[in-house]
């Protein structure tokens, strides 16, 4: 499981991408600079097979070209750029990670690429102890989880109970949003023996509101502005 020398583990959210280009080799390098504990990215499929970190489904919001990148060769998609930065493959990220001291959070973005995922994180050569996938797609998380790897379910909206939706396995974590949070929810995960992460955490506020309420883990776009407001309040 992923521990920090904190008392909360920090996770740079597609990097540092409050700052620098989100799921870019560049931003998941500053995030490693501020500290992290981890760094998180998401990874979806080109038309002709390619894993590419990558967000959304469409194309407009950070290259500002119509269309969705499922529709596009990776040799197309390979020209562009974000902000002047590559759009790296899954294995350019875990190349460039491979001797990185930090752990990887792997977000699956497609169900139907959660096996090809797999087979590059197992030939990066990476130990699984350093990796963690997470998705929105809780079904298809026993994949990782039935091959060793630990695997994280997000929930944008508040789960009534965890161990009515956990029957055939369990998470080694849950991730609700921040705001979707309360007591009652973090003590049932800890009492199922699962940690608790969440996102996306940007103020001092909104951290200092989710420790008390006893979560394990949270992503941020501005790491350093949190690793920063846990030494000032004597959590670090």
């Amino acid at each position: 499981m992923i521990v920090s020398s904190r008392s909360i583990v920090v996770i740079g959210h597609r990097g540092a991408c409050g700052y620098y280009p989100e799921n870019t080799l560049l931003s998941l390098s500053k995030a490693i600079e501020m500290g992290v504990d981890a760094v998180e990215f998401d990874v979806r499929m080109t038309r002709d097979g390619v894993l590419v970190l990558f967000h959304d489904e469409k194309l407009d919001r950070l290259l500002k070209i119509r269309g969705y990148l499922r529709e596009k060769t990776y040799s197309y998609i390979s020209r562009l750029s974000i902000r002047g930065e590559k759009i790296p493959t899954l294995e350019e990220a875990l190349s460039f990670l491979k001797d990185k001291k930090v752990n990887i959070v792997i977000e699956i973005k497609e169900p139907d690429t959660v096996e090809k995922i797999l087979d590059v994180v197992k030939r990066s050569g990476i130990e699984k102890s350093r990796i963690m996938f997470v998705s929105f797609h809780h079904e298809i998380l026993h994949v990782p989880k039935s091959d060793g790897y630990r695997v994280g379910a997000i929930f944008v909206c508040r789960p009534r109970k965890l161990s009515s939706m956990f029957q055939d396995f369990v998470p080694d974590v849950v991730l609700p949003r921040y705001d979707m949070l309360d007591e009652a929810l973090v003590k049932e995960a800890h009492d199922m023996g699962m940690m608790v992460g969440t996102w996306v955490i940007n103020d001092e506020q909104d951290l200092m509101r989710v420790l008390r309420l006893g979560v394990d883990m949270v992503a941020s776009d501005y790491p350093d502005k949190i690793i920063r407001a846990l030494r000032q309040s004597r959590l670090f």
